[in-house]
């Protein structure tokens, strides 16, 4: 079996039309400013000169903000970028990360014409009140229409989901599990929250009205959750963001995390 890369293309906070109480993508993502078509180019080659295994398959993915609601000929440069590499021979496929409130036809028309192949979906929760408390601006419908729409025209669907929410608990997380198993994802993300400087969960945090899960309860729940998705061979590309020099140890001078559960990935 040939080994896969992902070539990361962080374009932080394009996109989102509203702060999500748990987000600040500047800070996840490491990146102070947005991407410019010559940065994304210089990124992907960077990367391609590090992996050594030319026969390797290789994956451009445009993560953080929400892709498909970047203002349209932004996008296209940016597709465009990634699309050469593909007509090269040098890139397999393409990865976006978006919201599912910003998924329609036309707008899977143009990631078609751009050999877009798999498209992962932000959810968190399939409860509507804890998506309203997080300020998600969208709805579970709103998942399961994208999420149709994106398997109707070919795309491989991912999805994300979060424990840890404000005033989510287990039976939530799992009940968000099992509606997510019913849409069909063909991979998940799993993340429980961090609370990051800059966002409105820190106020909460600082308030005392949010309280993160301990480490213990992170772990229990994402075993529970990595088993009720293996059983249904779904797979799970990640529990917890990344470690990065901003994303680490809240005590580590250049953390911007204040408090966190766990972050280390599988």
């Amino acid at each position: 079996m040939k080994k896969e890369y992902v070539i990361p293309v962080f374009v932080p906070h394009l996109g989102c039309p509203n702060d999500c109480i748990f987000c600040n993508q500047k800070s996840i993502s490491g990146q102070k400013k947005n991407i410019t078509k010559e940065e994304a180019k210089k990124e992907i080659e960077y990367f391609l000169e590090s992996i050594k295994d030319k026969d390797a398959k290789k994956e451009i993915a445009f993560f953080g903000g929400s892709f498909t609601g970047i203002d349209i000929e932004r996008q296209e440069e940016l597709l465009q970028v990634a699309y050469e590499y593909i007509e090269k021979g040098q890139v397999d496929s393409i990865r976006i990360s978006t919201r599912p409130d910003y998924i329609n036809k036309d707008i899977l028309k143009r990631l078609k014409k751009y050999k877009v192949k798999t498209i992962e979906l932000g959810v968190q929760s399939a409860n509507d009140y804890v998506l309203g408390r997080a300020n998600r601006g969208h709805t579970f419908e709103d998942v399961k229409k994208a999420s149709k729409l994106i398997r109707w025209y070919g795309f491989n669907l991912g999805h994300q989901m979060m424990v840890g929410l404000p005033e989510s608990n287990r039976s939530d997380e799992i009940n968000t599990a099992k509606a997510l198993i019913k849409l069909k994802p063909k991979m998940i993300r799993i993340y429980p929250v961090l609370v990051i400087k800059g966002t409105r969960l820190e106020k909460e945090y600082n308030d005392g009205i949010y309280e993160p899960l301990s480490v213990v309860q992170a772990v229990e729940i994402c075993k529970q959750l990595v088993r009720i998705f293996s059983n249904k061979n779904i797979e799970i590309i990640r529990v917890g963001l990344q470690n990065t020099d901003e994303i680490c140890n809240p005590e580590e001078n250049k953390s911007e995390v204040v408090a966190r559960s766990i972050s280390s990935s599988i």
